[in-house]
């Protein structure tokens, strides 16, 4: 069960950082489009050259570290959906309201405690001795896209049920 969670965890992270990748930068560079250019000129070459350089001097080991740092933020949403689906159980077993449980001074002992597991799960499923470098590299060799952007989809669609279905349920 931990290496499913442990491969889930790590393609909704490759899945999140490629989008971002290709999204900041590929489509929104300017000096990647301008590198097709037909035509020469040294002062855009310079630029291109220059922003080449620093493509590859924010990498650590292959993996952007801005980007990483935001493709991060789906592990810890995913550490946030597996509370609320314990708020969303405990709420339809017991049949109480959210606001009564977070109006009660609890709201920041619950925020701290969201964090705290957050981070654990992400350092043990993510960060720990590298991991996601060893998912990167595998699932880069089979490229089997559409079946890990097919989850990160759902994984996605039934994350934003459940916020939905808490909220509703408040």
């Amino acid at each position: 069960m931990r290496k499913l969670l442990e491969k889930y965890y790590n393609i909704n992270y490759y899945c999140s950082y490629k989008l971002l990748f290709f999204i900041f930068w590929r489509m929104l560079n300017l000096f990647y489009w301008l590198s097709f250019s037909k035509w020469k000129n040294g002062y855009i070459n310079r630029c291109i050259s220059t922003n080449k350089r620093h493509e590859v001097a924010g990498m650590d080991k292959g993996v952007d570290v801005y980007i990483s740092s935001m493709a991060s933020n789906t592990p810890y949403i995913i550490s946030i959906w597996a509370f609320c689906l314990v708020c969303l159980a405990c709420i339809k077993i017991f049949r109480i309201s959210l606001l009564s449980i977070l109006g009660n001074g609890v709201y920041f002992l619950l925020l701290i405690l969201i964090g705290i597991c957050g981070y654990y799960v992400n350092e043990i499923f993510l960060f720990k001795g590298d991991k996601y470098r060893k998912y990167f590299a595998e699932f880069d060799k089979k490229k089997r896209y559409l079946l890990y952007y097919g989850i990160y989809v759902v994984s996605l669609i039934i994350r934003l049920a459940t916020f939905y279905l808490l909220l509703a349920s408040a």
